[in-house]
């Protein structure tokens, strides 16, 4: 007698989880979404000390000097990187990833970048794409000070993420 409200309470949770989860699993996968944008910048061609809080400045500053073997080589490496994570739900569709941005020398002037995916993908599932600001250009225009990150799908705006410091025009 005691397990025949225990089973059916049990029955009652499976056939909720049989009919939420699968709902919550193709709401996330029909549409793509950014999901994360990170601000890495590196300064400085010494890398960061060992302590916990700078494991993340450390490990993406030996990723992008790695195989760099001159101060000169390192030294055109320093800049900002933005690794966006994004989720790309239309493989078979074009997407485009757009970056408006200013920096300290063009004062107002907004700028961009775009990384075009044409070709189709062969799976859906989750993309990473890095803007980065360093060399020539970056040492002429200075930082990057605000920014605002569009992803399109199929040429129809799907999502955006703008720092705090953007302001449409």
């Amino acid at each position: 007698m005691l397990h025949f409200p225990c089973q059916n309470l049990l029955r009652i949770a499976a056939l909720l989880c049989g009919l939420i989860c699968p709902a919550a699993v193709t709401s996330c996968a029909t549409t793509s979404s950014i999901k994360s944008i990170s601000d890495l910048p590196l300064k400085d061609t010494r890398l960061p000390g060992m302590d916990w809080q700078l494991s993340s400045m450390r490990s993406n500053a030996q990723y992008v000097l790695y195989g760099a073997n001159s101060n000169k080589e390192r030294t055109a490496r320093l800049g900002d990187y933005y690794y966006v994570l994004w989720h790309d739900a239309q493989p078979a569709t074009p997407a485009r990833v757009e970056m408006l941005y200013t920096q300290a020398s063009t004062a107002s002037k907004i700028l961009s970048r775009s990384i075009v995916l044409s070709e189709p993908r062969s799976f859906s599932g989750m993309r990473k794409t890095v803007f980065s600001f360093n060399g020539p250009q970056r040492a002429k225009n200075g930082d990057v000070l605000s920014w605002r990150i569009n992803l399109y799908s199929n040429g129809k705006l799907v999502d955006s993420r703008r720092s705090y410091l953007w302001q449409d025009p």
